[in-house]
């Protein structure tokens, strides 16, 4: 007999309505008196949690002296451009081709040689994700590939 089986069962049923009733926490302790107003139980197990996981000691790591790399003004401008054909094209070209198959059975080698006759697609759908910001609905995103802009 399989869980699919018991969970229509009176024993199933029992089980879980004892299990919710030990888990389930009625009232607490407030300043030495027993309180089981709902409200109060409430933010009394909030302020449990919080004490509990904040952090109570300081590890000592500054960032304040590194330098991090940071993009030129110009750079940062050429980012946000449309993508240009070519640029796709570049990223396609530089995908592994052997990598594993996608949902539709096809993989980047046969983006790559069948480019002359996809890409005013796949460029379209660049541009669709450039100018919206999102995905259409039936794509794997994982075919998004960063595109470098310098």
């Amino acid at each position: 007999m399989n869980l699919l089986d018991l969970k229509g069962t009176k024993f199933y049923q029992a089980s879980l309505r004892w299990r919710r009733l030990g888990n389930e926490v009625k009232g607490v302790v407030v300043g030495g008196q027993w309180c089981e107003e709902p409200c109060t139980v409430r933010v009394e197990a909030k302020k449990l949690f919080e004490n509990r996981f904040k952090a109570t000691r300081d590890f000592g790591v500054r960032l304040d002296a590194v330098e991090f790399n940071t993009l030129s003004p110009e750079d940062s401008l050429n980012l946000i451009l449309p993508f240009k054909e070519e640029e796709i094209k570049e990223v396609v070209c530089q995908c592994d081709g052997s990598k594993s198959l996608g949902p539709d059975g096809f993989n980047f080698k046969f983006l790559k040689e069948s480019w002359a006759y996809i890409k005013d697609e796949v460029v379209k759908a660049m541009v669709s994700f450039h100018d919206s910001g999102k995905i259409p609905k039936g794509c794997n995103a994982s075919f998004i590939a960063l595109v470098p802009k310098s």
